[in-house]
């Protein structure tokens, strides 16, 4: 999961109260809950205090130093490298989406897709479980979008 970095204009998401809880501990927990392991957290913007909140969880923090000049790609791919020789699939999404059953969880891992996620009303959601037979691709599209370069219209990654 990436924790992402906030702009200068929005609040920092993962911290924000989700019920008697924050977005990124309720994330954990309802993925603990549902039976996913390990749970690996990418973090960039307040990584000390973010980190802080959520030690006592039990879950693998990673940081991306270079989050204020890359996008959130490469903060999941840092996190997929991690992860990827730990397990057959990945749950992947960033820490604002904090609004997800259980349940939802558990049908998605009942899949045998390469790449699945939830619909609601015809719009796809989070998470997004992916096999990690795909993540070669994906370190590919990460590759080649990177060395195009800020010239071709390309973002950082």
């Amino acid at each position: 999961m990436a924790a992402g970095h906030k702009s200068k204009n929005s609040v920092f998401k993962p911290l924000l109260p989700v019920g008697d809880s924050t977005a990124i501990r309720r994330i954990i927990i309802t993925l603990k809950r549902a039976g996913s392991f390990p749970i690996v957290v990418v973090t960039g913007d307040k990584a000390d205090e973010l980190e802080k909140h959520i030690s006592n969880l039990q879950v693998i923090c990673l940081r991306n130093e270079q989050y204020d000049v890359t996008q959130m790609f490469s903060s999941i791919c840092m996190g997929l490298n991690y992860i990827e020789d730990l397990c057959d699939r990945v749950f992947v999404l960033p820490a604002k989406f904090p609004v997800f059953l259980r349940e939802t969880v558990q049908r998605l891992m009942q899949s045998d897709a390469d790449v699945v996620r939830p619909m609601f009303d015809g719009h796809r959601g989070h998470p997004v479980l992916i096999s990690s037979s795909v993540l070669p691709l994906l370190y590919l599209i990460r590759e080649k979008w990177f060395k195009r370069g800020p010239s071709s219209g390309s973002r950082k990654l």
